[in-house]
């Protein structure tokens, strides 16, 4: 057990600091974040679905002013190490993530908290111009400062929290732990309306329904779905951008600001 929570915190700081190092946000993602750890965990399909359904509650919060809900890398981590070293079912999983997301949610200001500290030194080094004393600086920030404390965290809750998950739901009645799935399913649904309240335009209702059609009584896959969506979208891309140059053309040409396009 003690090695399997130590690689659920292992794949928490690879993915931050993918992150960290490349300078974008992809790696930390449910959807990718799930998938490592269940891959390090030795049970990657759980991983892949966990990681998906996470990104669907998740992806449609947005932090407005530095300000979010809930920290959904720690959630991601932390609900799918349990789910796969106590042997609760997905829906379960998914449902204990959004508690955790909230209560780690106060470590992220423990983290900046740390970033702060070595500010000071930062600006020292950067004065004085040793740009070999500044660059160790900055490795050892990010190798060893930055996610530390959040990381020993995301183990601790594995490593200790998980006799406790076992103990508590073989204790919990059976009419309990189906709410609980179900309010799991739910939450995938309350975040796929979040995110089509965000894209919501006058098309957004007929693809709605395509897939619904294409899932409820064609029976297609969820994979030949997501396929069809991507030419989709591709397409719609393609169409909007080529609109867009013709529109940048005439504006061009004619100095008018395009109205001519519509003449």
């Amino acid at each position: 057990m003690f090695i399997q929570a130590l690689l659920v915190a292992l794949s928490y700081y690879l993915a931050w600091l993918l992150d960290s190092i490349f300078g974008f946000q992809t790696a930390t993602r449910p959807i990718i974040l799930g998938t490592i750890t269940g891959l390090l965990c030795g049970d990657l399909k759980t991983g892949v679905i966990m990681g998906a359904a996470l990104e669907a509650v998740y992806m449609g919060i947005s932090g407005i002013g530095g300000v979010t809900a809930a920290d959904y890398r720690s959630a991601t981590a932390i609900a799918v190490g349990l789910t796969i070293l106590s042997g609760i079912t997905i829906e379960e999983g998914i449902a204990l993530a959004a508690p955790i997301g909230a209560l780690c949610l106060g470590l992220m200001n423990v983290t900046v908290a740390f970033s702060n500290i070595m500010e000071p030194l930062y600006l020292k080094t950067a004065k004085e111009g040793n740009v070999k004393k500044y660059d160790l600086i900055m490795w050892f920030h990010t190798l060893v400062l930055q996610h530390l404390i959040d990381t020993l965290v995301i183990f601790l809750c594995c490593y200790l929290g998980t006799a406790a998950i076992e103990v508590v739901f073989a204790s919990i009645p059976a009419w309990v732990l189906t709410g609980l799935g179900a309010s799991g399913g739910m939450l995938v649904v309350v975040g796929l309306c979040l995110t089509s309240q965000a894209i919501w335009s006058n098309a957004t209702p007929f693809y709605v329904l395509l897939g619904f059609v294409l899932s409820k009584y064609i029976n297609l896959p969820i994979m030949a779905i997501a396929v069809i969506g991507i030419f989709l979208a591709y397409m719609v891309y393609d169409r909007n951008l080529r609109m867009q140059k013709a529109m940048q053309s005439v504006s061009g040409s004619n100095g008018n600001g395009g109205d001519d396009f519509y003449a």
